[in-house]
């Protein structure tokens, strides 16, 4: 069944919906139910002048005034508030982000706010359903005067239990990159970086900030936020494609846990660039994905 609420509604500020999404700590979600889906329509500001600069000034190499991977950040929010409503069935806090697609369909105008149609789509769920298969996913939709200008496609995973942290180590064959494959450059992530980028994005989830929060949902270090690696190999193409990117696509492979140092490995073809964020021996992928730049 679907749930359906047509009336747009003014998107909810960041930090009241947190505050609220502790309340949803104690939702069980054990009930046997059928797949379903909730649909809402919402408004939000434009991107502030703040935020754009925070962003360029955190990554740097951006071509666009508005980059793509920046409207992961208003997706999130809504996001935020559909993982809210009651009937969405899991706690808001410690989902995993799986994989994200983002496209650019239409210039963007930095100076307008956005009518966003947003849909959810629940798996099915009950004591007899398999852990993995609890991924529900989000498709935000943004629009400007009517016209279609950015897709948001988002997977998340419903952590039961301890989270497992794949962090590469035990890793021992030895890593030889496929024709085409360039070290790029390798980032270094210090401790506090999760709560810098939070700062910027808005995404304060508690696996992402500190020690004693991130324990809450089994990761003994907090892990950088996926999107922050997305977001930097897209700079990083940006800056020496010289193009801006019209279409990301990314699946998070293993948490990167903090700190760490990994290495952006690229492959450039007709029209896009693949890339791949390893561990610093190279021996695991963290993430994987490709930026499609505009044709200009």
């Amino acid at each position: 069944m679907d749930t359906v609420s047509s009336q747009a509604q003014r998107l909810p500020a960041m930090p009241g919906m947190l505050a609220k999404s502790l309340l949803t700590l104690n939702r069980v979600d054990d009930t046997a139910a059928d797949k379903s889906e909730l649909h809402d329509k919402f408004a939000i500001e434009a991107v502030s002048a703040k935020q754009r600069q925070g962003f360029h000034d955190i990554f740097g190499g951006f071509n666009s005034d508005v980059p793509l991977s920046l409207f992961y950040c208003m997706a999130q929010r809504t996001h935020l508030a559909q993982m809210l409503d009651q009937r969405f069935p899991w706690p808001a806090p410690g989902l995993v982000h799986v994989n994200n697609n983002l496209e650019q369909h239409a210039t963007i105008d930095a100076t307008q706010g956005f009518s966003i149609d947003a849909h959810v789509g629940i798996p099915a769920r009950g004591p007899d359903v398999s852990p993995r298969r609890l991924r529900p996913q989000f498709t935000v939709k943004f629009y400007q005067d009517d016209n279609l200008v950015v897709t948001c496609k988002s997977t998340y995973q419903v952590m039961k239990g301890q989270a497992s942290e794949r962090s590469g180590k035990k890793a021992t064959k030895v890593f030889e990159p496929a024709e085409g494959w360039v070290n790029h450059c390798h980032w270094q992530l210090g401790s506090s970086m999760g709560r810098r980028y939070a700062r910027i994005s808005g995404d304060f989830n508690p696996i992402h900030l500190h020690t004693l929060t991130s324990r809450w949902f089994g990761f003994k270090k907090p892990i950088i936020h996926g999107m922050y690696m997305m977001a930097r190999a897209q700079a990083e193409i940006e800056k020496v494609s010289g193009k801006s990117a019209q279409r990301i696509d990314v699946t998070f492979k293993r948490p990167v846990v903090l700190p760490a140092r990994v290495q952006l490995w690229l492959n450039k073809e007709a029209g896009q660039h693949r890339y791949e964020v390893r561990s610093a021996d190279h021996s695991q992928v963290q993430l994987d994905g490709t930026v499609k730049l505009s044709a200009d």
